[in-house]
């Protein structure tokens, strides 16, 4: 998936955190934590750690979409 897409629907998906990727490829999101990592793989990871449900909220939004 092309990585502007996916920081919408991650924008999306989890509206109450921040996500973004910077200039240097550094994947970050701000929430009740902050989080940052190299790779949106990464990213991904630790969202779903930080995120209760997360998983849940995007097969939610794909089975609706």
């Amino acid at each position: 998936m092309n990585e502007g897409l996916l920081l919408l629907f991650l924008q999306r998906i989890f509206p109450e955190w921040t996500i973004t990727r910077d200039r240097d490829d550094v994947w970050r999101a701000t929430g009740r934590v902050h989080i940052s990592a190299s790779s949106r793989d990464g990213l991904l990871e630790l969202l779903a750690v930080a995120e209760p449900g997360a998983a849940e909220r995007v097969a939610r939004f794909f089975g609706e979409a």
